[in-house]
């Protein structure tokens, strides 16, 4: 690949973006991200996810198992696709016009997911579910082409304090958002205090769970928002003048030429090969994580609610705490520190259940309240929530000091392809997790050991980064 081609993925006004704090351009890039991460948050980890499992399918093991062999599917589609994509795109040069025709794909498939009602009088589980790997593959080929404007969005030099920034500021909006879900559909009818309406609004259904169907719109007119932010403010590369059909074609050829220069570039594999562990481990854990809680735990309907909200607070510490930890550690060491805490978390989390924390402080079947209220009554829940909170701040500071470490480590005017390496190796591997999880949940019928192979991934990506020179600290 010519670098005349590769320098338009990051156009001359990257270097008036890093002599500003915060420009317009890195707002709007900060702001579409507050609007995709409630895909995250309110489809995938903590509400649609669980009630497809808990209330369409009625068992959580089951319903583990159909996602993990779905998502296997979905996997093996993006590992075929998402790389040559984004070297296309490098040729071509302009992402925003690729992001609004994947966003715009997206919403009525947003829309549909209204009709995934409990009695299976609309769409049938098996619908359901494909439809949610559809927006999850749609939602992937979004997300790198995003990642990609980072650098010249905000200059390469604040890179590493706006990626945390940006999951802080977008786990803000998911807080506002769910904890608007929880007083006005959620709490109304099981707790009665001041402020809180004795019905549901708009005269919603608890009993046909309109709240939990009621996600799919609300994310579409969300993403229609954040998009409208990123076409008209965020810099983005200019036209190259390829047409389609060269562009999908020389971008073939560039992802192989790129793959093959690698052994030549020996750190750069050594943080591919680490990054693809980790990041493997991460994906998985973000997709099974409310499904899990859902099941060990028992939650469902507002208590899933509560239990989301305080992890997206947590997380959006997570991301200001990447920031920082970037700032003073290099976002290398920042990686391997949160990896590890969240292994530890991890492992905790899956050794606490209704009856027991850590695997070391049993309580029995006849657990007492803590309080009266409606959620989060025991000592068990408690825990639960506050390890898996703890767990949750520490994931989100390492996925965004990773973004940050990518922009930092690649040569600055290969940044584009590089991103498409990176979602090749990602795309490759993301479907072994699911593999794994979806064979011994279903062999030993437990959640707690299908989500084993998480930890082991992540475990082994931070080892991989100790070998891994670069992104160190940088002066402010």
């Amino acid at each position: 690949m010519s670098e005349n081609v590769i320098a338009v993925s990051r156009p001359a006004s990257t270097e008036a973006a890093d002599a500003r704090a915060l420009s317009l351009s890195a707002w709007s890039w900060i702001g579409y991200e507050a609007t995709r991460i409630p895909y995250l948050v309110l489809i995938k980890i903590y509400i649609f996810a669980p009630y497809v499992v808990k209330v369409m399918i009625g068992d959580p093991v089951v319903g583990q198992t159909m996602f993990a062999r779905y998502g296997f599917i979905t996997g093996l589609i993006g590992a075929m696709t998402v790389p040559f994509l984004g070297a296309a795109l490098d040729r071509m040069g302009p992402r925003k016009p690729w992001i609004a025709a994947f966003i715009l794909a997206s919403l009525p498939l947003l829309v549909s997911l209204w009709w995934a009602k409990p009695d299976h009088s609309g769409l049938s589980v098996h619908s359901v579910i494909v439809i949610v790997m559809a927006l999850n593959l749609l939602f992937v080929y979004s997300e790198i082409l995003h990642n990609a404007m980072l650098g010249p969005a905000v200059g390469m030099r604040r890179v590493g304090r706006t990626s945390g920034l940006s999951l802080g500021v977008a786990n803000l909006v998911a807080v506002t958002i769910m904890t608007f879900l929880l007083w006005g559909f959620a709490l109304p009818g099981h707790l009665h205090l001041f402020g809180i309406p004795d019905a549901p609004l708009f005269g919603f259904s608890q009993a046909s769970h309109e709240m939990e169907r009621l996600i799919g719109p609300l994310v579409a007119a969300l993403a229609c928002a954040g998009l409208w932010m990123l076409l008209r403010f965020t810099i983005d590369a200019p036209p190259s003048g390829e047409t389609l059909p060269r562009a999908a074609r020389l971008g073939f050829r560039d992802v192989f030429v790129l793959i093959a220069d690698l052994p030549r570039q020996r750190n750069l594999l050594k943080f591919l090969v680490a990054r693809t562990l980790y990041a493997d481990g991460f994906h998985t854990l973000i997709i099974f994580e409310g499904i899990y809680a859902a099941g060990v735990m028992g939650w469902h309907g507002f208590q899933l609610l509560s239990f989301a909200i305080v992890k997206i607070a947590f997380a959006g510490l997570g991301g200001v705490m990447a920031g920082e930890l970037n700032a003073r550690l290099g976002t290398r060491q920042a990686i391997i520190v949160e990896i590890l805490i969240t292994v530890v978390l991890l492992v905790m989390v899956l050794g606490t259940s209704p009856d027991k924390i850590a695997y070391l402080w049993h309580y029995g079947a006849a657990v007492q309240p803590l309080w009266s209220g409606p959620v989060f009554r025991t000592m068990p829940e408690l825990a639960f929530l506050l390890l898996s909170g703890s767990m949750t701040a520490f994931a989100v500071a390492s996925v965004a000091s990773s973004r940050a470490m990518i922009v930092q480590i690649v040569p600055p005017m290969r940044i584009g392809s590089y991103f498409g390496l990176f979602g090749l190796t990602s795309s490759t591997t993301v479907w072994i997790a699911p593999m794994l999880i979806g064979i011994l949940t279903a062999r030993f019928h437990s959640q707690a050991i299908g989500l084993i192979p998480i930890a082991v991934l992540l475990a082994a990506g931070a080892i991989g980064l100790l070998f891994v020179k670069g992104g160190d600290r940088l002066e402010q």
